[in-house]
């Protein structure tokens, strides 16, 4: 009893002394705080630099394995002309026969649109869509002119056959049967597909056929004559009987659009479809039917006409060209002769091949190397790139990226904050009107790095693009820091640059700093 009542005594004791410890230790750390923040050590400050900023042509981006291809042609007054050209290979069907006397009707291609089925239907009842992923005029008329390809589109690239070929945007095909050609525009609500049928001589009827979901597609009716002599009447046996040997025989379609303005279409081509409607004859027992009017209802193997549909898929190769003319645009001189080294009033930046802007950081070296002696802790880096106000400057990108121009490499920040605020460059509008108003980009832990006193990172340029998925580094481990070249999306904006023309421009574009000092 005594030997228990002394242990607890013990232990009341020491959890006493423990607790007594914990008390002092807060205290201790209450104490510390305190001096840390009351002694005034330290002053919290923010500076603008000067910044030189410009504008530069792209010569081609890579256009292979997108999930967004472009065809159309557009004319804009900030950066000029466009025009995009599309090719693509076809997929095989698994049954390539086309039977017995077979004979073409109809031959289609439907390229999807993106579009959003909007609240409230049309008048007269269908579905009423909104196309999405278009720029320009939809209401002015361009040619679209469809044709068998005759370039070959490798799989392999010829000059190292253990490499993938990449196809660029500056490449050009040549096309050698014309298969369509019409005036075209876009149409949201071409959700319904007529088909022209020829079940028996001299006579016609028509299939009316619509998509699950209604949504809008272009369609292209090709020259039947000219397809039934390159499916049914041209190819060998062994031309159709394996894909190496199809694309070799048929290498593709080409899509070219021509005008001086219209629209520039961003298309679903990964669900576009080559649709040959075709007529051929099924050998019938009759049992009691006269199946072929010839007034005998018991005859065996009797040839009866039938409907047939093949549908072949946009497969393997698929690639846009980009064709720019910047003349007459207020882009012309700023994109192919900028001011490298006072910069720009205003950027030019577009995708697609279009243009980019470079950054200067810190050119005054001397003031460089003053900063990184000053020892600061760099508490934020900020570059702001303001949108120009005009209304010709409105469907601009939603999304910008800043890179490491002279390694072509992700800026520190893409890295070291993806998990909490990122780099940055999304679209900022005005709540009330919905104007663009600014792209704003940290790179706080890339400045830190740069304006170190001791070992610090080497001063880059910085570059300014559209922003691409593609543009995302790959997860970990597996993390590849070099921008990739791909470019789909057309969309341009102009931006402040770091002159001042008036003298009291407060959007300019310049660096600011927040940091801390002893």
């Amino acid at each position: 009893m005594t030997t228990r009542f002394m242990n607890s005594i013990k232990s009341v004791f020491l959890f006493c002394i423990a607790l007594l410890g914990i008390v002092s230790c807060e205290r201790d750390f209450e104490d510390v705080g305190v001096a840390l923040v009351d002694n005034n050590l330290f002053n919290t400050s923010e500076m603008d630099f000067e910044v030189i900023a410009y504008s530069r042509d792209v010569d081609s981006s890579r256009v292979d394995n997108l999930p967004i291809y472009n065809l159309g042609v557009y004319r804009d007054p900030n950066f000029g002309e466009i025009k995009s050209t599309f090719v693509t290979q076809l997929g095989l069907s698994s049954n390539q026969d086309f039977g017995l006397n077979p004979v073409i009707d109809t031959v289609i291609v439907d390229i999807p649109y993106f579009s959003t089925r909007q609240s409230e239907d049309n008048s007269d009842g269908t579905p009423n869509f909104e196309l999405d992923s278009i720029i320009g005029d939809q209401e002015l008329e361009y040619t679209m002119k469809v044709s068998r390809l005759a370039t070959f589109l490798n799989t392999l690239n010829p000059e190292d056959p253990t490499r993938i070929k990449q196809y660029y945007s500056d490449e050009t095909y040549s096309g050698e049967t014309e298969l369509y050609s019409g005036l075209f525009k876009p149409n949201k609500n071409d959700t319904v597909l007529f088909v022209k049928r020829g079940l028996f001589e001299g006579s016609q009827s028509i299939d009316t056929i619509q998509t699950d979901n209604l949504s809008p597609s272009i369609k292209l009716p090709l020259d039947e004559d000219k397809i039934e002599d390159i499916f049914i009447t041209g190819p060998t046996e062994s031309d159709l009987s394996s894909i190496e040997n199809f694309v070799q025989y048929f290498r593709g379609l080409l899509f070219e659009a021509d005008g001086s303005d219209g629209s520039l279409m961003s298309l679903r081509m990964a669900d576009a479809t080559f649709n040959i409607y075709y007529t051929n004859e099924i050998l019938t027992d009759e049992e009691g039917i006269d199946l072929n009017g010839d007034g005998d209802t018991d005859d065996m193997d009797v040839p009866v006409k039938t409907k047939q549909t093949l549908t072949l898929p946009f497969s393997g190769i698929r690639a846009s060209t980009y064709a720019r003319d910047y003349s007459g645009s207020i882009a012309e001189s700023f994109v192919n002769a900028p001011n490298t080294l006072e910069g720009e009033e205003n950027l030019y930046v577009q995708g697609s091949a279009g243009s980019i802007a470079e950054i200067k950081l810190f050119e005054d070296t001397a003031l460089l190397d003053e900063i990184r002696s000053n020892n600061w802790l760099i508490n934020g880096a900020i570059l702001d790139l303001y949108v120009v106000d005009d209304p010709m400057n409105r469907n601009v990108p939603e999304r910008l990226y800043l890179y490491n121009a002279d390694e072509n490499s992700i800026v520190r920040d893409v890295l070291s904050e993806r998990q909490v605020t990122g780099i940055g460059g999304f679209l900022e509008r005005d709540d009330d009107t919905n104007r663009p108003i600014r792209y704003r980009f940290s790179i706080t832990d890339y400045m830190s790095e740069v304006l170190k006193s001791s070992d610090p990172l080497a001063i880059s340029k910085l570059g300014l693009k559209v922003y691409h998925p593609t543009d995302d580094p790959a997860p970990a481990p597996a993390i590849d820091t070099i921008i990739k070249d791909f470019s789909w999306v057309p969309k341009g904006v102009v931006l402040r640059g770091n002159k001042d023309v008036g003298g009291t421009d407060e959007t300019r574009l310049k660096l600011r700093i927040y940091y801390t000092e002893n």
